[in-house]
């Protein structure tokens, strides 16, 4: 008999224990997630334009443990300037996403997405970037959410292309050249396609200002007559810098931007069909009344967040008009590009 009532006890002592511990919230119970973005990009190598931090819009995701839609918040603009949003969502374990500039067409896209698998695969196009405000991107997995206590999430967005400035051109020419002018700059090859992720393989189709020629037809130099740039407000700069003979002219703000291209390939010339390589930066100087071409292939890769700062030294007479993209004598450009994550870092540089 003692042996049945200390058994009883202790099924009972046991019992009551377990009664204390925390259940698990009921399916569908609602609670409040507070989102933060402690990081906006902020530009701390060389400084930059407002449009580079800026966020014009802001898209919240949140998915469950499945990786299955909860709810998409679409920030107010209040929620924006304070860094801050707090909304209802089901309780569990969820991912947040956050999807900064998007236009309406990429938000379309997104927008029709229900899991976390296809809004990361959801593709954009280099033109879907604007100057008045870069697409970023953020995530934070693992955030719990609980009826007692809601949930907290903390986002830093990251920009989706590489930034690409032209630091400084010095004139080294022989004296009697005398002053030139730095007409202009635009980049080639660049990558035209991307997704939400930052994982896209890169589309040869996608490719920008092919071997620095509009529609990737020979006569057809970007720069000269009709012929402008793709995507312009991202990969052209208008110069018109006089630089007299031994001087340089130091650049603060000319800035290119580009998707990330692994290829490291250097450009040799004009190829037919198109064959993809580094991105390539091209500085056109005007030489008593002639254009030379100054290419700079960026073949140690670009990657999205990040800054490439090119300091050139003109020594000699560059690429003609009918040939831009040809292989340039080390003699005729000396060329450093300084990599520098667009935040904060130590410059990396390399001479070309």
């Amino acid at each position: 008999m003692k042996k049945t009532c200390i058994l009883l006890c202790a099924a009972a002592i046991f019992a009551a224990g377990c009664s204390r511990l925390p259940a698990a919230d009921p399916p569908g119970t609602e609670s409040e997630l507070t989102v933060n973005l402690c990081g906006l990009p902020d530009t701390k190598a060389t400084p930059g334009t407002d449009a580079e931090n800026a966020v014009n819009s802001l898209s919240l995701y949140v998915f469950d443990a499945d990786g299955m839609l909860d709810i998409v918040h679409a920030c107010t603009s209040d929620e924006i300037g304070r860094k801050t949003a707090k909304f209802p969502v089901k309780t569990g374990v969820k991912t947040v996403y956050a999807v900064a500039n998007m236009n309406e067409t990429v938000a379309s896209r997104a927008n029709a997405t229900y899991l976390l698998s296809d809004l990361e695969a959801v593709s954009y196009s280099l033109s879907d970037n604007r100057p008045s405000g870069l697409l970023m991107r953020g995530s934070m997995p693992s955030v719990a959410v609980s009826a007692a206590s809601g949930g907290a999430a903390s986002v830093d967005l990251v920009r989706g292309v590489a930034r690409i400035s032209l630091g400084s051109v010095k004139n080294n020419l022989p004296a009697p050249y005398g002053t030139v002018k730095v007409v202009h700059a635009f980049l080639c090859n660049v990558v035209g396609n991307q997704n939400l992720k930052g994982n896209a393989a890169a589309d040869p189709a996608s490719f920008l200002n092919r071997d620095a020629t509009r529609g990737h037809v020979r006569s057809q130099v970007i720069g000269t007559g009709s012929n402008t740039a793709e995507c312009p407000d991202l990969t052209f700069c208008t110069l018109g810098d006089d630089i007299a003979s031994g001087a340089t002219k130091t650049y603060g703000n000319r800035f290119f931007y580009a998707f990330p291209n692994a290829l490291t390939t250097p450009n040799n010339g004009f190829s037919e069909p198109f064959t993809p390589t580094a991105t390539v930066l091209m500085t056109v100087v005007r030489i008593k009344d002639r254009n030379y071409y100054y290419p700079v292939a960026l073949k140690g890769g670009l990657a999205a967040n990040t800054e490439y700062r090119v300091d050139l030294t003109v020594s000699g007479l560059g690429n003609k008009e009918d040939d831009p993209f040809a292989k340039i004598d080390k003699g005729e450009l000396t060329a450093t590009v300084q990599v520098l994550p667009w935040t904060t870092g130590t410059p990396v540089s390399e001479n070309i």
